[in-house]
């Protein structure tokens, strides 16, 4: 009887030591990259967010935030054009979310015609101070169905994307113990991040634009001081980093403008040139001793265009699961980044310090 009660005993603590290690292994998986939904402007909008499953979330945790670029997605974002970012968040211990921008399809079932963006409100914009944001000959983008203003050169959606990133900064401060957030934007989301720069400057801890010129004479200046870097490839014919007119037609504000007027704004007392070498070959500027101790930055890769740092070629342009199924194509391969991610966020770290 004894011994039967002793087996019967045993035989129940392994089942709770089965069913303890079934719902840890529940909370675990739980925590991978979801993606969720909200509601902006009577819209449903969506973004995905990934918490490292060995992240300590009873803890203050930093909060990284990226933006895709034109016609990306949020998936693209993190699998593709940054060379798989939920790695990086692993590695530093933080909290990512990728939102995505509105979209739709010019041509009906048409997956190459699929549109996404973001309203940083200069790319809605037709006219400029000194005339329009293209050429006369430029290309014309397709233009969003419910979008009532802007004009010729017109290409980006006329929704409150800055109170849509806004809502979702919110929320995970709901949800999560934020210490510092950072805000990184590629292309058309750099342009998006230096909006949000702009208008919610005490918001950010640092906030990285990459490769997103804004258009000339349009480019923002936030009124009060925060950390910043503009990144840009001088082989970019994309939003070139010198060169006013882009490939297309576009025309962008220099990055040493944008550089310049930020260092201005905040009083920076020390400008700073050097060139260095991390894989490519580098041409950095950094203002110091500003306003609130903020650093200005600008990177000059001299070896690359239109990428993000540690990536080869132009990708991003699909989508992968968990994000909602998009009238686009999926992403049927990874890109690995060896050294990009890494260039990035301790630059912002170190801008924290």
């Amino acid at each position: 009887m004894i011994e039967h009660l002793k087996i019967s005993l045993i035989f129940c603590l392994k089942k709770i030591k089965f069913l303890a290690f079934l719902i840890l292994s529940i909370s675990i998986s739980s925590q991978s990259m979801v993606e969720f939904a909200i509601e902006h402007e009577a819209l449903k909008r969506t973004y995905l967010k990934y918490i490292p499953t060995a992240i300590n979330l009873d803890n203050q945790v930093d909060l990284f935030i990226g933006l895709h670029g034109y016609t990306g997605t949020a998936s693209g974002f993190e699998k593709q054009t940054s060379g798989g970012f939920n790695d990086a968040a692993d590695k530093y211990q933080f909290i990512a979310i990728y939102p995505q921008g509105l979209y739709f399809n010019s041509i009906e079932n048409n997956l190459s015609s699929f549109v996404s963006s973001w309203n940083d409100l200069v790319g809605s914009k037709t006219k400029t101070p000194n005339g329009e944001i293209c050429s006369i000959d430029a290309d014309i983008y397709p233009k969003y169905p419910n979008c009532n203003e802007g004009g010729r050169c017109s290409y980006t959606s006329c929704n409150d994307d800055l109170g849509f990133i806004k809502k979702i900064v919110d929320r995970a401060k709901e949800d999560h113990k934020i210490r510092n957030i950072y805000l990184l934007g590629m292309s058309n989301g750099g342009n998006m991040a230096q909006a949000l720069a702009c208008k919610y400057p005490t918001l950010f801890k640092g906030v990285v634009n990459i490769v997103g010129m804004q258009h000339k004479d349009l480019s923002c200046i936030p009124e009060k001081p925060v950390n910043f870097i503009i990144y840009g490839g001088i082989k970019d014919t994309v939003i070139p980093p010198i060169d006013i007119e882009a490939s297309d037609g576009y025309f962008y504000e220099p990055m040493s403008n944008t550089f310049k007027a930020w260092s201005e704004q905040f009083e920076c007392k020390s400008i700073n040139q050097s060139n260095f070498t991390l894989y490519d070959d580098f041409e950095k500027n950094i203002a110091s001793d500003c306003n609130d101790n903020v650093q200005i930055i600008s990177l000059l890769n001299k070896d690359r265009g239109h990428l993000w740092p540690g990536i080869d070629r132009s990708v991003g342009y699909c989508y992968s699961q968990p994000q909602s199924t998009l009238e686009y194509s999926k992403c049927n391969f990874s890109i690995s980044n060896k050294w990009g991610n890494d260039f990035l966020i301790n630059l912002l770290f170190n801008l924290a310090d």
